[in-house]
This record gives C-alpha cells, sequence and structure tokens, in this order.
C-alpha cells in the first residue's frame, strides 16, 4: 500500500517539474493547483522554516530587481538558487519528502530564471506552497 502511495508522489512529482519548467505556460490558477497538492504532500514531513528559508533567498532577489529594468543583471542570482536548494535538501536528508520538494522547484527556478515574469510566478508560487502548508496542518 505505501509503495503504491510513493508511486503516486513520484508521478505527480514528474507531472509537476514538467510543468513547472515553463511557467511561462501556466495560469495562475493551475500554479495554485499545484501548491495546494506540493504543500499537502509535504505538510507533515518539512518544516514551514525550511521552506521559508529558500523564499528568503527568493526575497532578496526581488529585492535587487525593483528598481531595475534589466532582468539580465538579477538572473545569475535566480539561477544560484539551485544550489542552495541542493544544500538545504542534502542538510536534511533525513525528512521525507524535502528532496522532493526540491527536485519540483529545481524546474520552477530554472524556468524563473528565464524571465521577469517567470521570476514573479515562481514568487506567486513560493508563498502559495506556504501557505497550503499551514492550510493542511504543516508546523513551523
Amino acid at each position: 500500500m505505501n509503495g503504491e502511495r510513493d508511486q503516486k508522489i513520484q508521478n505527480e512529482i514528474l507531472k509537476f517539474k514538467g510543468e513547472l519548467a515553463h511557467l511561462e505556460r501556466l495560469t495562475m490558477d493551475r500554479l495554485v493547483d499545484i501548491a495546494d497538492a506540493v504543500g499537502k504532500t509535504v505538510a507533515n514531513r518539512v518544516k514551514m522554516n525550511q521552506i521559508r528559508r529558500f523564499l528568503d533567498g527568493a526575497r532578496k532577489v526581488e529585492a535587487e530587481l525593483k528598481g531595475r529594468e534589466d532582468f539580465e543583471k538579477i538572473k545569475g542570482q535566480i539561477v544560484l538558487l539551485r544550489p542552495k536548494l541542493a544544500y538545504a535538501a542534502g542538510r536534511h536528508s533525513d525528512v521525507e519528502h524535502l528532496a522532493d520538494l526540491a527536485e519540483i522547484l529545481d524546474a520552477a527556478v530554472r524556468s524563473a530564471a528565464q524571465t521577469k515574469d517567470n521570476f514573479m510566478k515562481f514568487l506567486r508560487f513560493m508563498e502559495s506552497i506556504i501557505a497550503y502548508h499551514r492550510f493542511h496542518g504543516g508546523k513551523d
């Protein structure tokens, strides 16, 4: 039974990764649906502050972006979120589903580095994951 559940989760991860690799194609409705599913999956397995730390890194990039017209100058900082994500997943390798979350977010970060609109969608996605994490009973 647990094997079936794990396979279902793995299938969802693959589906979400494929969709999030192209943020420009996703409607906000679909982005929220994915965030809900991800938040629910990790709610009781990943701590809120682990997700929030990653969002804080993205917020720093957002602050750099504000007031700048040239997205290209910020692009490298977005790409550098990927190793931070990998570090967090590796550091907490004992936390079930953190690696799954990192895998999903990695696809989104790659897409977020393509355009300013994608980056803004990525931020809304992260905020939504945190909201649904809390909604589905996730703790700090």
